[in-house]
């Protein structure tokens, strides 16, 4: 995909995702149980936090990829992000532990 249609496909995602949420508190706030708009919350609240949690993997992945194409150092990276040097080493590593096959379990 061309740098342009990705940047493009990200946008209109963003957009849908916004969409998405509207449309789920929208139906939360007209559901006349309060008990079950309680529970539906509940459950926007989860998908969310798992989209919020893919997209901070999905983030040290990123940043991990700036830092080996790059051959750069943790200062530099994370002068580069925007980020402290510390950040950048959470980041590294968190991108480390995602790529990190899973040990094989005994049975």
């Amino acid at each position: 995909m061309k740098e342009e249609d990705a940047s493009e496909a990200v946008t209109t995602a963003l957009g849908h995702l916004d969409r998405a949420y509207d449309a789920a508190a929208e139906a939360i706030r007209a559901e006349s149980d309060p008990r079950r708009a309680f529970e539906r919350s509940t459950e926007l609240v989860e998908a969310i936090r798992r989209l919020y949690e893919a997209s901070g993997d999905l983030r040290a992945q990123s940043a991990a990829r700036i830092f080996e194409s790059e051959k750069m150092s943790l200062s530099v990276l994370a002068n580069h992000i925007g980020v402290s040097k510390a950040r950048a080493a959470q980041l590294i590593n968190t991108a480390k532990a995602i790529n990190k096959p899973d040990k094989p379990q005994k049975s």
